[in-house]
């Protein structure tokens, strides 16, 4: 492909010195053909003249080596450019919102393929629902299951259309039985889906109160299914990203473990398990997050685990994750029927025959020069040693609060959900009309694939 299609001019290929655990790192930016940029034309379109650069890397799943040599993956994007807004207010009711400047971006996967000092988005397939319509990343109906509550908004602040189809994707994995089929998960729902690789039509979608268990929906809003792995047996792990909010008090909760479900598609049973996050590492409970999932074996998974942590400092220490010896907690609630999330001592889960997933660190990578704030992406290479990680970029662009107002003390009010807009695009604080936008601006910040090898098998940890 000609050198004039790629965006992303600065790759970096090198490797860090071996350090005393003998841990190398291979770096890159993944290169996105023009043919795959998002075709964007809002108010700040003259910033962005090819559009945005899609966010591919939310999840990722490796294929296998190319006849050329190419080491192949799947990596998928997330529901599309997005951004905070101002609450909506209608009437007597205001609603949290959600921007969408480029609306009908439809989630997609494709194949990264990596030789010879570059990683290329070499394919791109945008998902589908089961007639074959391309579905979006915009939030669900209110009220619908999977809904965050949101209203989407365009880049003037104007009310769209909902999506009931929409999807926020965040994981992909191949299914063992058939490779023409993969599975994908969500935010919103959270969903499970399985899709036809060949063409991004969605196969049949597993929701929450129906194939799934409800207490799913409880998630907290886009904070779903975060990853997604498919054992050799052909079981689907995912993981939802944080703790459920089963009482409406999440923000005080200091419950002791985020939900994994092991779906069996071919009985459609599903099994619960209680993973701990490190408490300790968190301001509350509720900062704890879980990045993607890579399948070892029946029972063993590799695991990111991230968040926003007490200390300030950023870390993304991933795991080996082993579910032999933990208790499907499916129905187990406590004496007085309140969910275990309710709990705050892991003691008293305990106490009710409950076994935690046993988990086992192997690296932090924002220790071996790491830069994104997130790692989205995980796989693990047949040497049974190297990880690759994947973070999106978001799509290329920022976003900031511009001619903001002052609150009470004289300070700019920097918080897009400080404000509220009505259904003509009135912009207001606190009940007056202001001249305050929400402008985007292009970063040039490429998605990463770093490869991080190991000194040893992962079996060994």
């Amino acid at each position: 492909m000609l050198r004039s299609l790629f965006i992303a001019l600065f790759i970096l290929t090198t490797a860090l010195p071996v350090m005393a655990d003998e841990v190398t790192v291979e770096k890159y930016d993944i290169e996105i053909p023009t043919d795959f940029l998002v075709p964007y034309t809002g108010m700040y379109a003259s910033q962005f003249p090819d559009g945005f650069t899609i966010g591919i890397g939310s999840g990722m799943t490796y294929v296998g080596k190319a006849a050329d040599g190419s080491r192949v993956f799947y990596a998928i994007s997330d529901r599309g450019p997005n951004a905070d807004a101002p609450k909506y207010v209608e009437g007597d009711k205001t609603t949290a919102t959600k921007m969408f400047p480029a609306p009908n971006f439809a989630p997609s996967f494709g194949a990264i393929r990596v030789k010879d000092g570059h990683a290329v988005l070499a394919s791109l397939i945008t998902l589908k629902n089961e007639k074959m319509h391309p579905i979006s990343g915009r939030a669900i109906p209110i009220g619908a299951v999977g809904a965050t509550g949101e209203i989407p908004l365009n880049d003037a602040l104007k009310k769209l259309a909902f999506d009931p189809d929409g999807m926020d994707t965040e994981g992909i994995a191949i299914d063992r039985e058939n490779k023409q089929h993969l599975w994908i998960c969500d935010e919103y729902g959270p969903f499970i889906a399985k899709i036809d690789g060949n063409n991004g039509r969605i196969l049949k979608k597993y929701v929450p109160g129906k194939e799934l268990p409800i207490i799913a929906a409880s998630r907290q809003p886009n904070r779903g299914f975060e990853g997604i792995a498919v054992t050799p047996s052909n079981k689907v792990l995912t993981a939802i990203q944080s703790i459920c909010d089963v009482d409406g008090n999440v923000k005080k909760s200091k419950a002791t473990f985020c939900r994994l479900m092991l779906l069996d598609p071919a009985t459609g049973k599903v099994k619960q398990y209680a993973y701990p996050h490190n408490r300790d590492d968190y301001t509350r409970s509720r900062d704890a997050k879980i990045g993607d999932l890579h399948a070892i074996s029946e029972t063993k998974f590799i695991l990111i685990e991230r968040g926003k942590n007490a200390d300030g400092k950023t870390r993304i220490p991933f795991y080996v994750i082993d579910l032999a010896d933990a208790t499907d907690i499916s129905g187990i609630q406590t004496a007085d029927g309140e969910e275990l999330e309710t709990l705050s001592d892991r003691k008293d889960v305990e106490t009710l025959g409950v076994r935690y997933v046993k988990k086992t660190r192997i690296i932090d990578i924002k220790e071996y020069g790491w830069k994104p704030g997130k790692a989205e992406g995980v796989a693990l290479l047949p040497d049974m040693r190297t990880l690759a990680v994947t973070s999106d970029n978001d799509f290329g662009f920022t976003f900031k609060i511009v001619n903001p107002a002052t609150d009470a003390e004289g300070n700019p009010v920097t918080k897009a959900s400080s404000y509220t807009v009505d259904p003509s695009g009135l912009v207001k604080y606190k009940g007056n009309p202001v001249d305050t936008r929400i402008e985007l601006s292009p970063t040039g910040t490429a998605s990463k694939l770093w490869f991080f090898t190991l000194p040893k098998r992962i079996s060994e940890y």
